[in-house]
């Protein structure tokens, strides 16, 4: 039986052994390992509070600043600004997914919660970061923005994430998981361009409506887009039911 897209993705990469058989680890490297790996998110945390701060145009000057730090320390812990805005889009990734997956419940919850659901933490973590979305979405300089998008694209893991529990309830009526995953890409894209339009170039102007609004808007887009999929590969769901009792064959016309 094929692996999942979930089943990858909550698994992760296999751990890589620390040496070979018998051979003890250096501890002086697995020390500057860790204070490495800790120096990086105590920047990345600045670099949060920096752009939430100063916006999305925020330089590599200001992070260090923010982060209590000279400029070049920051290039001893990142290879480059590109490898640091790609850690801070990670971080805007990690948060999306610790927020929203734990809620999802295929078994119980029908669609329309599932998404709801789903989109409502990722308003509540895009009201308490603005200008880092705007950051990640807008890539307003060149270092940025190869590396915000490849970041932005990593958010995609958690809408294939969803779409594969779906069509894991779905596997006797729709078993090509395709569908479902293309479905999954269009939602995902558009949610990120139409949270481009809600927030407007920055904080001096006002949301173009109220979150509670816009969350319902983007529910009803997001749930049609999940019809429209299942009504082109023959199935019909009732969005108010939980997805394994929600699904039936369209009936053919007469």
């Amino acid at each position: 039986m094929p692996e999942r897209y979930s089943d990858r993705v909550r698994r992760g990469s296999k751990p890589r052994p620390s040496g070979e058989p018998g051979v003890k680890v250096d501890a002086r490297s697995e020390r500057w390992r860790e204070h490495r790996k800790k120096v990086r998110a105590e920047i990345v945390d600045a670099a949060f509070r920096a752009i939430d701060r100063l916006g999305p145009n925020v330089s590599v000057r200001e992070i260090a600043e923010e982060a209590g730090t000279a400029k070049p320390k920051i290039y001893r812990h990142f290879t480059d600004k590109s490898d640091m805005f790609t850690e801070i889009g990670q971080r805007m990734r990690d948060m999306l997914w610790a927020a929203i997956i734990p809620s999802i419940d295929v078994e119980h919850d029908s669609a329309r919660q599932i998404v709801a659901r789903g989109v409502g933490h990722y308003v509540e973590l895009v009201e308490q970061h603005p200008n880092v979305v705007r950051f990640l979405l807008q890539g307003r300089f060149a270092d940025q923005s190869a590396a915000a998008m490849t970041a932005v694209n990593k958010g995609s893991e958690i809408t294939l994430a969803v779409a594969d529990m779906i069509s894991a309830e779905l596997k006797d009526l729709a078993p090509d998981p395709a569908a479902f995953e293309l479905a999954a890409y269009a939602i995902f894209g558009t949610a990120a361009s139409a949270t481009d339009w809600w927030l407007g170039a920055d904080d001096d102007n006002p949301r173009r409506m109220p979150a509670d609004q816009f969350v319902a808007h983007m529910t009803t887009i997001m749930v049609g887009a999940i019809n429209g999929t299942a009504e082109l590969i023959g199935i019909k769901i009732d969005a108010d039911q939980p997805i394994h009792t929600a699904v039936a064959k369209q009936q053919p016309v007469a």
